[in-house]
């Protein structure tokens, strides 16, 4: 199984799809996410989204805050304002 990503606003569903790395800004510090990670929750704070898709693709996204789940590769950010 593939690690699925979706950044969920509460206006849209932002972003979906299988990725290969999600770094994230955490408040206690940027961290980073691969494939098989072990069930993490965490709180987000301001600073970017880095995702790499399964293409090598890189996209980025500005993140105000939010919360971050991780389990059993399925990856989701629910974030209140995010820009691309």
């Amino acid at each position: 199984m593939d690690l699925n990503l979706q950044i969920i606003s509460p206006e849209k569903v932002l972003y979906s799809a299988d990725v290969g790395l999600i770094q994230l800004p955490g408040v206690n510090g940027s961290f980073t996410v691969l494939k098989n990670h072990a069930a993490i929750v965490s709180s987000l704070t301001q600073g970017k989204i880095r995702v790499i898709g399964k293409d090598g693709k890189e996209d980025f996204f500005d993140c105000e805050e939010g919360i971050f789940e991780c389990n059993n590769n399925k990856a989701t950010v629910l974030i209140g304002a995010v820009k691309k």
